[in-house]
């Protein structure tokens, strides 16, 4: 699947949905995985729910945003992933799946937490990356 940067709004993070069965994947497949059917609409996803995460360390090899060159080493956006940790985590999106890989913007709280997903340009290409969410199930301590 690309990410449809040609048919969507701003960051909005894309999967494609099966026309005859609904069945949502990412990355594209030729057919889908449930009914064989060959065609795919891309759908939004705004949201997903973290299953799992790991914190490797930068050594300045981690992939950064890019301003959207097309150059192999393309300036680095400021304020954008420029140092520390890469974060990457397992995500579910919310309320249909799929499963998708992201880069997680912060880090998350715990598991289970709601995450707002979109798209960043890295290396030329749009790759889904997320960031938590304010917590609305713990209750605040006065």
């Amino acid at each position: 699947m690309s990410l449809h940067a040609d048919e969507h709004r701003g960051d909005q993070c894309r999967v494609d949905e099966c026309r005859a069965c609904g069945h949502r994947v990412y990355p594209a497949r030729l057919w889908c995985p449930a009914c064989g059917h060959d065609e795919a609409r891309p759908v939004a996803v705004d949201e997903g729910e973290l299953l799992a995460w790991t914190v490797m360390p930068d050594k300045g090899r981690a992939a950064k945003p890019d301003s959207g060159s097309d150059s192999p080493n393309p300036p680095r956006s400021p304020g954008l992933a420029d140092s520390g940790p890469v974060i990457i985590a397992t995500v579910r999106a919310v309320p249909v799946g799929p499963v998708l890989v992201v880069r997680l913007q912060a880090p998350p709280s715990h598991i289970g937490q709601r995450l707002r997903l979109f798209e960043r340009q890295v290396s030329g290409r749009a790759l889904p990356w997320a960031e938590p969410l304010p917590d609305q199930t713990r209750q605040a301590e006065p």
